[in-house]
């Protein structure tokens, strides 16, 4: 492994870097170059800046040899000759300014004033060279000036070669810059590499977390001192996480299996004591109005209400236990509606509750629906009990039903008070009674709709509460319609 050196060192050091390599390189570029354009200069594919400007002593020489005779346009063809077309532009004008022959364009860049090109024999105009050349006659009185205009840069021989020359100066200028961005690109890609690889990976392990899973290890390492410390923190928190859960869960199996043995410790001489009330009642049965009997009813109606709790306690610690499985069956799913809904209306009818079913299919195609009815059974029962338990005489209890080639989904909505706020966030926690004494009064665990929901999520499905529109409580969950039973019986 690499030594470790801390993030502002490997900063440092890489801003080092790029600058030296950038420098180096730079020199380097240039130096070929100029191995290049001197190689070039030999082979006269180039010439220098100031090549143009060795001509002009010859053609100010032939000027001079030429005197007046140079205004006369006999002269031209013998002045081209010996000034370069492609390098520089001449113009012959006479010593008032009246243009002769030659680029008209100079003297139009050039001031006309011929007392001017006489004070001013050179000038830059527009990046280029502007050079007067004075004509005399043969008394020495100047009758006339040849202008010159060229620039001091490097060219090529051949004209096509000018954009490559001006490329090739250009990028003499940009190649440390050029530089700087290559090196930065690559020092940040390495950089970015050496922290990026132990960042995915406490990503990774965070995600795990997130999931429950505690069963791996943060084994990739870095240079970089503090993302390795963070690295070596995070499987550190790992391991002390995973003690603790392992901890939590231990704990959390051993209440689970003294929960369910005390839960059917109990239910034994809970029944002998059911048993011996009944006989009591029996031998008090002439006497209902005396104080036995009276002691004897709360006997056995606390008695039944402990049944009952213990009931929920080991259905809670079946259905938590890792071995529980759902028994699948294929079901008439309207055959299982109409006797259910026959038996609810009886308990409602006691209650002077009117209850109601309403079934919904949208499948296009009616077969039997793969689920474990005793265990819909006890969601419903457990849904509708707490309705009847909330609902007022002459209310109503509505049980609705919705299927689609994917779900079935089943609502139980009541009359009674609904819930409050408060309710709804904890109304599916264990033991959770409501608000009031009210519940405990009847013998109500809050545990019917912990059980409904341990139901529901073996079947993959999801259930809630909420108010209805109209008034009271409506308890509704879905669960996905299924063609395999193996699906379900792995949960």
């Amino acid at each position: 492994m690499s030594r470790q050196r801390p993030v502002k060192s490997i900063f440092i050091r890489s801003f080092l870097s790029v600058l030296s390599l950038s420098l180096i390189a730079t020199l380097l570029t240039w130096g070929l170059l100029a191995a290049l354009v001197s190689f070039l200069f030999q082979h006269e594919v180039l010439r220098p800046a100031n090549y143009y400007e060795k001509q002009i002593p010859a053609i100010e020489h032939f000027a001079n040899s030429k005197g007046a005779l140079l205004l006369s346009l006999e002269s031209q063809a013998e002045l081209e000759q010996l000034i370069p077309s492609s390098g520089i532009s001449y113009g012959v004008v006479a010593s008032k300014g009246q243009f002769l022959y030659g680029d008209p364009a100079i003297t139009k860049r050039w001031n006309q004033d011929a007392a001017a090109v006489q004070v001013t024999p050179a000038n830059w105009i527009g990046g280029n060279i502007t050079r007067s050349v004075p004509i005399h006659d043969h008394n020495g009185e100047q009758v006339g000036t040849l202008l010159l205009e060229y620039s001091l840069r490097m060219t090529a021989v051949n004209p096509g070669l000018s954009p490559w020359i001006n490329s090739g100066v250009l990028f003499l200028f940009l190649t440390p810059f050029l530089y700087i961005a290559l090196f930065t690109y690559l020092f940040g890609k390495q950089i970015s590499r050496m922290i990026s690889r132990p960042l995915q990976q406490l990503l990774d392990g965070a995600g795990r977390i997130k999931e429950r899973n505690l069963h791996f290890s943060m084994s990739e390492s870095s240079p970089v001192t503090e993302m390795n410390e963070l690295t070596v923190a995070f499987e550190e928190m790992r391991k002390e996480l995973a003690q603790s859960l392992e901890r939590e869960w231990k704990q959390e199996q051993e209440r689970k299996t003294m929960f369910a043995a005390l839960a059917h410790d109990l239910r034994t001489p809970l029944t002998i004591i059911q048993g011996h009330v009944e006989g009591l009642e029996e031998m008090n049965r002439g006497s209902k109005e005396s104080p036995v009997s009276q002691y004897l009813n709360v006997i056995k109606r606390n008695t039944a209400n402990a049944a009952h709790l213990l009931k929920d306690m080991n259905t809670i610690a079946e259905l938590e236990h890792m071995s529980f499985h759902l028994q699948p069956i294929p079901m008439d799913i309207e055959e299982f509606i109409e006797e259910k809904t026959i038996e609810y209306k009886a308990l409602c009818a006691d209650k002077n509750i009117t209850f109601t079913a309403a079934c919904q299919d949208e499948r296009t195609s009616v077969q039997p629906i793969l689920f474990d009815p005793y265990r819909i059974a006890q969601i419903l029962d457990n849904l509708v009990a707490n309705s009847i338990r909330h609902t007022p005489a002459a209310g109503t209890i509505t049980w609705s039903i919705e299927m689609n080639e994917h779900q079935v989904k089943m609502a139980i909505s009541d009359t009674g008070n609904g819930f409050d706020s408060q309710e709804l966030k904890q109304v599916f926690e264990r033991f959770y009674q409501g608000q009031g004494r009210a519940p405990r009064q009847k013998g109500h665990a809050g545990l019917g709709l912990y059980i409904a929901k341990l139901l529901v999520s073996h079947h993959g499905g999801q259930i809630t509460a909420a108010n209805h529109p109209e008034g009271g409580a409506m308890v509704s969950f879905s669960f996905p319609l299924r063609t395999d039973s193996s699906s379900i019986l792995s949960r």
